[in-house]
């Protein structure tokens, strides 16, 4: 990473840590969903369909896996939308100092690629009081697709909605992806819902999360789909940033 790359890395996080709105949801969320989900579900056992196996599990256990990927979709996408509403004047003095589009469609990506990180870590360790994977490195990889998914998302939708259009875009279609067509107790969900943003991360969180199995169609899914969404994702910020 060169130079220029890492002074607008640390200028895209010290914007970040301007934002007091941000920094609270990013502390405050994960315990409120996960933690408040755990404590309010009965201590009973709930039949869910993981890897394509009718089981048993801890209502416990899945509440704490399931809004997981909930939480880190919702946080990252919005992660990505500040990311973009916070970076553009800065972008534009960037440029007069002679920056070129690739210096920063770079930072940008390695801006938001930190704050998903951060937005994982502190989801995963909540997730992590109330019950343990059966595989964790893939269960947090998994958590770290999932954001990686809804944080380039995020970064679209704010360029093409604005700020306000984007934050409730970016707050309601994790809850319709992941809580409606994603969730392991529903049965029989439309084969349309295999497009949708979160499908492969999430069967390969839920497969780390109650199985010792690694399914890699799963997470070579949604790998693929990460990368298509980048590709998209820098074509849209070269066209809004308009760096000849």
């Amino acid at each position: 990473m060169n130079r220029r790359v890492t002074t607008a890395v640390r200028m895209g996080v010290r914007e970040f840590r301007r934002t007091p709105v941000l920094l609270a949801l990013l502390v405050f969320l994960p315990a409120y969903i996960i933690g408040a989900f755990v404590l309010l579900v009965p201590d009973v056992d709930v039949p869910a369909t993981i890897d394509g196996t009718r089981v048993a599990v801890p209502m416990t256990d899945f509440a704490a896996a399931f809004m997981t990927p909930v939480t880190v979709a919702i946080l990252s996408g919005i992660v990505g939308l500040f990311l973009v509403q916070t970076s553009q004047a800065a972008d534009d003095r960037l440029r007069l100092a002679g920056y070129t589009a690739t210096d920063l469609v770079v930072s940008r990506v390695g801006t938001l690629g930190l704050g998903i990180v951060v937005v994982t870590m502190a989801s995963v360790v909540v997730a992590v009081f109330a019950f343990t994977p059966e595989s964790t490195v893939p269960f947090v990889a998994a958590t770290l697709l999932v954001g990686l998914t809804y944080g380039i998302l995020g970064v679209v939708v704010g360029i093409v909605l604005g700020r306000l259009g984007g934050v409730y875009v970016m707050l309601f279609s994790p809850m319709v992806d992941v809580l409606l067509f994603q969730n392991p107790l529903a049965t029989d969900a439309p084969e349309w819902t295999k497009l949708l943003p979160s499908h492969y991360a999430t069967n390969a969180l839920f497969d780390a999360a109650f199985t010792s199995s690694i399914d890699v169609w799963d997470f070579g899914g949604a790998v693929a789909y990460t990368v298509a969404l980048l590709v998209i994702g820098v074509l849209v910020f070269y066209q809004a940033t308009d760096v000849e």
